[in-house]
């Protein structure tokens, strides 16, 4: 395999849809338990009598609605993007550069890095990036936007072949 040489710029949108996928992709699994354990909650609440409901069940309700919304909406990943935003040392705007080869790639920032592909905990496919989650509190954007469609079939099979959990998401 040639080597595979590319940057990605972190800007405003790529974080934005990294946190919105790295969010729901987190959740997924609780985000299933909560919404029927909410949804129980509104129906009880639903159901019962005006003069049967406490301050608590009116209460349980509000609760119950946010987190019905919070859930099931980008409400947290855009609270989080604007966290993110507001650091003195953030970094959107910040410039990778990947040297991919053949079992390994290389990252250099302020300084290089190598990290194997079978050592990736997992990555996610969209149209439009790769996402590198080298462990559960550090992930890499590596965009598509320079690579040819060559380039990213390698790519895609190397991730499939080497990557113990491989995710490809459409259309986001």
């Amino acid at each position: 395999m040639k080597e595979i040489k590319t940057t990605t710029e972190y800007t405003d949108d790529k974080i934005k849809k990294f946190l919105k996928i790295y969010y729901f992709d987190k959740i997924k699994n609780k985000r299933i338990v909560l919404n029927i354990l909410i949804l129980v909650i509104i129906f009880n609440f639903f159901t019962k009598y005006d003069n049967e409901r406490s301050t608590i069940d009116i209460i349980a309700f509000v609760f119950a609605l946010i987190g019905l919304l919070e859930l099931n909406t980008s409400i947290l990943p855009r609270f989080n993007y604007n966290k993110l935003k507001r650091k003195k040392d953030n970094i959107i705007g910040t410039k990778v550069f990947y040297t991919l080869k053949k079992n390994n790639f290389k990252l250099t920032t302020e300084k290089d890095e190598y990290i194997d592909y079978d050592k990736l905990k997992k990555v996610i496919e969209t149209d439009t990036d790769y996402y590198l989650y080298i462990n559960s509190s550090r992930s890499l954007i590596l965009g598509k936007d320079n690579l040819s469609e060559e380039d990213i079939d390698i790519l895609t099979n190397i991730f499939k072949e080497k990557v113990s959990t491989y995710i490809r998401k459409k259309n986001v």
